[in-house]
């Protein structure tokens, strides 16, 4: 059974809503420290911080009542992987990298705009039966992953003009030679 909320933003009595309205509201900055909420059924008006089901949403906010803008990324919840779109699904996502790594840059980079500019969802769910998210750590790692592959391409660079710029010296010996024969005939 969905609970429903009401929320007291000065004058205005906004509701009902649900808890994913009141978390959207959080995200996006729409409610702040001084508004009060209330449960449908309930007498008593709440700080939206006192509030149990948003307690770590309510960790975000700024001493001065706003949402810090790092947590106000939303996220879409699923909870069913073939509805998530294919560039926030976490097989795909994790093929990009790999290949990016091993034989394809722009894939690598094409997974980290993916990481960077959204959530990654995984195929299993959480307790509400909604899709879980990768950690927010993948970001430092993807960041670390395009610094590596820069370095392998620019050592396999390095490699390959010092292991062919030898035979190349001797190639250009020999056009030189061939091209003196040929002007020596005529």
């Amino acid at each position: 059974m969905n609970t429903n909320y009401y929320i007291a933003k000065g004058q205005k009595t906004l509701g009902p809503c649900t808890l994913d309205d009141l978390r959207n509201f959080l995200a996006y900055g729409s409610i702040q420290k001084g508004d009060l909420v209330m449960r449908a059924g309930e007498n008593e008006w709440r700080p939206v911080a006192a509030m149990m089901e948003i307690a770590g949403e309510a960790g975000a906010f700024a001493a001065d009542g706003t949402v810090h803008p790092a947590s106000r990324r939303r996220t879409v919840r699923y909870r069913d992987y073939d509805r998530v779109p294919p560039g926030q699904r976490a097989g795909k996502v994790l093929r990009w990298m790999v290949w990016g790594l091993l034989l394809f840059p722009p894939l690598l980079w094409r997974a980290a705009v993916s990481i960077y500019s959204g959530s990654i969802f995984r195929a299993s769910t959480n307790e509400d039966g909604y899709l879980k998210l990768w950690p927010r750590w993948t970001e430092g790692l993807i960041t670390m992953l395009i610094m590596v592959n820069a370095f392998m391409w620019w050592a396999g660079a390095i490699w390959l003009v010092n292991t062919t710029v030898p035979h190349l010296d001797g190639f250009m010996d020999a056009m030189q030679s061939a091209t003196s024969s040929l002007r020596a005939m005529f």
